[in-house]
């Protein structure tokens, strides 16, 4: 049996991706108070403190908008439709990491930064594969 011709690379970046920011995004909306709180005292002794609330909430759209435009995207190349909304999605999704991690130096959390690296490459890499 014979598999079928898809961009598989493309297929699984993407899919991983809209997991990752459905579960950040609904998370940071299901438990929007505690979330809130836990990155206002990270953020306690930075320029950025009297944002947070406003950068918060950017995020939170970013994230969740990322992982619906995966998420639809994924399900749309694999019934033979165009990439172009997985594409939006994980450039979404990449610039999302860069605003994530940006976050995480600013709090000089560099272990937090780091553990980013990985989901971040993983996003640029999505992005060459959908493109081939």
């Amino acid at each position: 049996m014979e598999m079928p011709t898809f961009n598989w690379a493309g297929i699984f970046g993407t899919s991983c991706l809209a997991i990752v920011f459905l579960q950040s995004g609904l998370d940071k909306l299901f438990n929007y108070k505690r979330e809130l709180g836990w990155i206002q005292q990270k953020f306690t002794r930075s320029a950025l403190y009297n944002y947070i609330s406003t950068l918060f909430f950017l995020l939170t759209l970013f994230e969740v908008v990322s992982g619906v435009l995966c998420g639809t995207g994924t399900i749309l190349m694999l019934t033979g439709n165009s990439a172009d909304l997985a594409k939006w999605g994980v450039w979404l999704s990449v610039l999302t990491l860069l605003m994530l991690i940006f976050g995480q130096r600013i709090t000089r959390d560099y272990t937090g930064s780091a553990s980013l690296l990985p989901y971040f490459i993983a996003g640029v890499l999505t992005l060459f594969f959908l493109n081939q």
